[in-house]
């Protein structure tokens, strides 16, 4: 019978797992999902674990919850109330301290304007009107009524707060309150200091679907940013004051980027976030900078991309190849949320710096950009590890040390813990450390933004893609269109921007008795009138007829002085020269040794130098023509095309004709190039070095001509093809002298 019962023991077995093979998984009603006024995602279906994500329209939120999840037993998460799209409001503002608020309402929706004013013997700080905006923030800044009694300014009350101290006082406290469905950013509590100053950083409160648009967060976490750079820098004189990043090698900075790569992040937003990054480290290897950097990923684990101590860790394009080389999926199973593990890892590397190089660890700066939902669910409180980070770096509240940490955290998703958010970040007074942001991609965009910001302004060769609001010009931010007006003709040329009073073209644009009235320059949508004209002292068209060329182009080049100033914008920049200071940063070539033949060697580095040129074929749509210069033995060869040409075939010698002062482009070998045509004589000849763009060149003059007017035949292009452009560094002495605001190198 024992025998028997031991037989029978596989076949019960086998028939429990049959019924549980065949047993249906719990699913979850998907007829409870709809969501009134609005739409919804599904991630799997009615499985479980399958998430809803609800979208609503403008100016509406989801209501109450963003989002439901499929539960193990077959019931959808927040499902007490039927989801709604209901109207967005704004916190609640309908006072102010010492003023009058009107008109006065217990709701504020969209659009709603209310508007300030100030008791007598009060003056108003801050707008005198403000407006409810989409993603349920107050437009402007907070409005402050202050007699100036205090050795403090009146701090004021955000809207949705209540503040308890009145006395502004050295040592008096206020502290801040949000009502009831608010969240609160900022210090709850600030001190009035003895240099009268409030502690922490300005209160807000804030409905949980309340966002930051991606120009909010570039402005504030711009110029937080650049603040700290600029003040790392060691050995400030007044000239690096005016700059708003100067962290030369007397200056030391750490930035440490921590990416959220847990399952409640997903893989998608993990790969924008690292997409998000290099734009990050693209455009601050754009500025006159050079910190250290460590990226770490982290989910119940936290794994370092790179660290301090690396070698690569100063190259910024180095970092991003790391960054880019690393994958979500080398976080396995272990999909949580360790928050606290990944600023351990910060605190590490910080400790170990510290061993290293005690002498300069207490001098170094350190930014920490954490990009979270903001939900840890294991490793435990992630605070502990930023008071651990504080105490390494000898920092006390409000002392002068705070100035050596700043943490940034960026708040992905709607589903994010704000006070988790809120407690890492730093708080300090007059900038912003914690941001929310609706999705990944506007955080991508915030930092696509910060090239705009006024401290960029002055840099040359940058630029950027435009967005869908933005006209091309941003792509192209330093050319500059020519029109000469003569009686009952128009001549074009372009030239491009290299300083507030100057444009740099071609000489031959110009009759050689050119009035200046006739001469217009257009640059990001605005018209300039030109004060003066400099052609190169060298140039003479018909210099060289005596050697049979009927007319010469060496030297062609002239700089146009405008009467106004540019005004440098988003759309409206400088491009970089050759053996200036602005280049040498770009090529990241610094020190007093560096020479102009160190540009030239980087730049021109092969005898196929890829390089640009921007085309006007179609009325204001500028594109990208890409050529290569050629150089050496390359080049000889377009000495050699060009003497095959008809008009240049009893020249004794062609090198009279293309002389050593121009850069070659064009033909149909190794590839085929686009020729240059008419109006684009005069613009510039650029390499793209990283992320910069440096001109090399001034188009000039070209072996054949068979575009129609400024567009390219389609079809091939002739053999005998070739572009002639005016070799900046051949024309560095004349520059030197009319160009008066750039700073040569010696």
């Amino acid at each position: 019978m024992g025998d028997n019962r031991y037989k029978m023991l596989p076949l019960i077995l086998l028939s429990q797992m049959a019924l549980s093979i065949a047993a249906p998984a719990n699913q979850c009603d998907l007829s409870k999902i709809a969501i009134a006024g609005g739409k919804y995602n599904l991630t799997d279906g009615a499985n479980v674990g399958s998430k809803v994500v609800y979208t609503c329209p403008e100016g509406h939120h989801p209501h109450p919850f963003p989002s439901q999840e499929c539960l193990n037993d077959g019931q959808w998460s927040n499902a007490k109330e039927k989801s709604q799209c209901r109207p967005v409001q704004c916190p609640r503002l309908d006072w102010i301290d010492n003023g009058e608020v009107y008109p006065r309402k217990t709701k504020h929706f969209v659009g709603d304007v209310v508007n300030f004013e100030c008791w007598g013997g009060f003056e108003m700080f801050g707008p005198e009107s403000r407006t409810c905006q989409a993603n349920g923030k107050w437009s402007g800044i907070d409005v402050k009524c202050d007699d100036k009694e205090g050795d403090c300014p009146n701090p004021g009350i955000p809207p949705g707060a209540t503040k308890t101290g009145t006395s502004y006082k050295i040592e008096n406290k206020v502290k801040y309150e949000c009502e009831k469905e608010l969240q609160m950013f900022g210090s709850k509590e600030r001190v009035c200091m003895e240099n009268k100053r409030w502690s922490g950083a300005e209160p807000s409160c804030r409905y949980w679907y309340t966002f930051d648009s991606p120009k909010e967060v570039a402005e504030n976490f711009a110029s937080s940013l650049y603040e700290t750079a600029e003040s790392s820098n060691l050995n400030k004189t007044d000239e690096w004051i005016q700059r708003t990043i100067g962290v030369t090698t007397g200056g030391f900075m750490n930035i440490f980027i921590v990416l959220d790569a847990s399952s409640s992040l997903g893989e998608d937003n993990f790969n924008i976030a690292k997409e998000a990054s290099e734009v990050f480290i693209e455009k601050m290897s754009s500025f006159d900078f050079s910190p250290r950097y460590s990226i770490i990923s982290y989910a119940t684990e936290a794994k370092p991309i790179i660290e301090l101590s690396d070698d690569d860790s100063t190259e910024a394009y180095k970092v991003i190849d790391k960054l880019k080389e690393f994958d979500y999926s080398e976080h396995g199973d272990k999909q949580g949320t360790n928050t606290r593990g990944a600023l351990a890892k910060v605190y590490a590397m910080m400790s170990l710096q510290n061993v290293r190089d005690p002498e300069n660890f207490l001098k170094t700066k350190n930014v920490i950009l954490l990009i979270t939902d903001g939900k840890y669910n294991t490793g435990g409180d992630p605070t502990v590890e930023v008071k651990r980070i504080r105490e390494i770096l000898d920092i006390k509240k409000d002392s002068e040390r705070e100035d050596y940490l700043d943490i940034y955290v960026f708040g992905l998703g709607k589903e994010i813990s704000h006070d988790e958010i809120n407690d890492i970040a730093s708080k300090k007074s007059s900038q912003k450390h914690a941001f929310i942001m609706e999705t990944v991609d506007d955080m991508k965009n915030a930092f696509e933004e910060m090239i705009d910001s006024a401290g960029t302004l002055h840099m040359c060769g940058l630029a950027k893609e435009p967005s869908k609001n933005e006209k091309v010009d941003v792509k192209y931010p330093w050319i500059a269109k020519i029109i000469i007006t003569h009686p009952g003709s128009q001549e074009k040329c372009k030239g491009s921007i290299i300083s507030k009073d100057f444009i740099l073209t071609a000489a031959h644009c110009f009759n050689l008795d050119e009035k200046l009235h006739t001469i217009s320059v257009e640059v990001g949508g605005r018209e300039y009138k030109a004060k003066d004209l400099h052609r190169h002292n060298k140039y003479n068209p018909a210099g060289k007829q005596d050697q049979k060329v009927e007319k010469s182009f060496d030297y062609d080049l002239a700089l146009i002085e405008l009467k106004t100033k540019i005004e440098f914008s988003s759309n409206t920049r400088p491009i970089c020269l050759p053996c200036t200071s602005g280049t040498s940063w770009a090529l990241r070539k610094l020190g007093k040794s560096v020479t102009c033949s160190d540009h030239e060697k980087e730049i021109l580095s092969s005898e196929a130098v890829k390089a640009i040129f921007v085309a006007e074929e179609v009325r204001n749509k500028l594109e990208t023509k890409n050529v290569l210069i050629k150089r050496g033995s390359k080049r000889q060869a377009c000495l050699d095309v060009t003497k095959k040409i008809d008009k240049f075939k009893d020249i004794p010698d062609i090198r009279d004709v293309v002389t050593d002062n121009f850069l070659c482009t064009g033909g149909i070998e190794p590839q085929v190039e686009p020729q240059t045509c008419k109006g684009d004589s005069g613009g510039p000849l650029i390499v793209q070095y990283k992320q910069r763009y440096i001109q090399v060149g001034v188009i000039s003059w070209g072996t054949i001509n068979s575009c129609d007017g400024p567009k390219r035949k389609p079809g091939l292009v002739p053999g005998l093809s070739r572009d002639f452009h005016t070799d900046l560094f051949h024309m560095l002495d004349w520059l030197k002298e009319k160009a008066y605001e750039l700073d040569f190198l010696e």
